[in-house]
């Protein structure tokens, strides 16, 4: 051992006392003691050793770089931004929500972590500033006309055949990805919506995207729009608003929903190709084939390392889990796309250590895991950490997330028939969709996931106000018990916090694991607490 890493263990041994993990298992303390009641606001920064600590110390600031990049670069419209717009303050409370998104995470598993969320980071800064520079409402900007703006689960990869133009998941900024940040945030244009009519018992996505259109808090710019009918038809309705506040011609990319069916496939590509015309109608621009293969090759490269990332996943030594696979997954491929040789790069870097942890057989969280779960359906956006929590309180590792397993087919590089119905087929597996509203084959072919990945327990999440998932409940349930899986249902509101709390959430957990398993908690201090007052 190295002088340096005697030292270092030295300092590690005298300071322990202040690392959370140790303190629980000493009954000293926990987690949640470095907290102030009812907030997500820590007294002091987790203590991970020196090494890990210091490491987590310098991603904040990298993170805190790509932030003052993002004013940098456009200075007035942010200020414009945080004038103009709610969720725009939202965003204030990044660092603290990815404090405790990896409470707990050490060594590789924090590293790759780390790795993974700068680059949703660097690209969410830098889109942030690309949007308000632009933005008609604060003023325009040259780019006004090129930005194609487009529903945010419909990827965003078949339009890179446009040269010129830049295709922006119209929601994703000031709805869908802020309430990960901010919990509190959604409520506000759920509330909106339903004073101007919207019944109370739709989809609380769909009706703070409504909130958003009527509280005219998108963004604007472009010529044309792309709707959609994804995950779910209630987009669709959602767009009706969308399209009376934002009044741009659009095109309502309505692809098959049960798309297993032989009429389906063939409908969905000649959708996409009846989009791509919209757009060179409404652009005055051609298509060009050959500047889409340059982004399917990218894409095409990180489905390859995704796939090799699943080989691991079935193992006890993936030092990639829990949020830290699902968030960074869901960006990339929603809103990234192939766009961006950044998350290439990032990906080769990661699946580097990952093999290298396969062979040194690395365990992540200190072995502690206890269950290796598969997590089905919708997660609620309001609790993002959820996973996190799952394992530092009762050691369950949630090795995959439905919504990691969306399109991952390749998409041919030289043929423009092939390349559309392979686009075609990647949008049909898009966010929520495929598994969830697809069908009830694909909806019951949880079951082959959770045994291709050697799990014994299956968490399923239940958006009480999702249409597509009613009735399903009972069936599971009694499958679970008949293959032999653990099985939680955990009860959520998607985005509206305050019809099902992160606490009523936790208890779903809490109950099965110590009523029905009979196990104790690794830490006792985030059994129950409360967090209602968190970003």
């Amino acid at each position: 051992m190295k002088i340096t890493d005697k030292l270092i263990a030295s300092i590690d041994k005298k300071l322990e006392r202040f690392d959370p993990k140790w303190q629980a298992e000493n009954g000293v303390g926990g987690q949640r003691s470095r907290y102030y009641d009812k907030t997500g606001v820590a007294k002091w920064r987790e203590w991970r050793g020196v090494k890990d600590t210091f490491y987590d110390y310098t991603q904040w600031l990298k993170n805190l770089g790509s932030m003052a990049a993002m004013v940098g670069s456009a200075p007035i419209a942010c200020l414009k931004g945080f004038w103009e717009y709610r969720w725009m303050g939202s965003y204030l409370g990044t660092f603290m929500f990815i404090d405790r998104l990896f409470e707990g995470y050490r060594g590789y598993e924090l590293r790759i972590a780390h790795m993974n969320m700068h680059a949703i980071v660097q690209s969410l800064t830098k889109k942030i500033a690309l949007v308000l520079a632009n933005d008609e409402r604060l003023g325009g900007g040259p780019l006004s006309d090129k930005i194609v703006p487009m529903d945010e689960v419909l990827p965003p990869l078949f339009l890179k055949g446009f040269k010129d133009l830049v295709p922006v998941p119209l929601q994703t900024l000031p709805e869908f990805i802020v309430c990960d940040v901010d919990q509190h945030l959604d409520p506000y244009y759920i509330d909106v919506a339903e004073a101007y009519g919207l019944p109370a018992d739709v989809c609380s996505r769909c009706a703070a995207e409504t909130g958003v259109a009527i509280d005219d808090a998108f963004p604007i710019f472009g010529r044309g729009f792309i709707t959609t009918n994804m995950p779910c038809n209630a987009s669709e309705a959602t767009s009706m608003f969308q399209r009376r506040r934002i009044k741009l011609p659009d095109f309502p990319a309505t692809l098959a929903m049960i798309h297993n069916e032989p009429g389906a496939h063939p409908y969905s590509t000649q959708v996409l190709k009846d989009a791509i015309a919209f757009i060179e109608k409404e652009y005055g621009v051609k298509y060009d084939w050959n500047e889409l293969f340059k982004y399917a090759k990218e894409m095409n490269e990180q489905n390859t390392i995704e796939l090799e990332k699943w080989d691991y996943f079935k193992t006890p030594y993936s030092p990639l889990t829990g949020i830290s696979e699902t968030l960074y997954r869901l960006y990339s491929w929603a809103s990234v796309n192939g766009q961006e040789h950044y998350f290439t790069k990032n990906d080769r870097k990661v699946i580097q250590i990952i093999r290298k942890a396969y062979e040194e057989k690395y365990q992540p969280f200190d072995g502690k895991t206890r269950h290796r779960a598969f997590l089905w359906g919708p997660s609620a956006v309001y609790y993002t950490d959820f996973p996190t929590w799952t394992q530092n309180c009762w050691g369950i590792n949630i090795v995959l997330n439905m919504d990691s397993t969306m399109g991952h087919n390749m998409i041919s590089t030289d043929d423009p028939e092939q390349a559309i119905k392979d686009l075609a087929l990647f949008s049909e597996k898009a966010v929520m969709r495929h598994h969830a509203v697809g069908g009830w084959d694909n909806v019951n072919a949880i079951w082959e996931w959770a045994r291709n990945f050697n799990c014994d327990m299956v968490l399923c999440n239940d958006n009480i106000a999702c249409k597509g998932m009613l009735g399903v409940h009972a069936l599971l349930e009694e499958q679970a018990r008949d293959l032999g899986f653990h099985f939680i249902f955990i009860e959520h509101d998607l985005e509206d916090c305050r019809t099902v709390s992160r606490q009523d959430m936790r208890n779903c957990v809490n109950k099965y694991m110590s009523v029905v398993l009979n196990e104790k908690p690794l830490d006792p201090t985030i059994v129950e607490f409360d967090d209602s007052g968190a970003y």
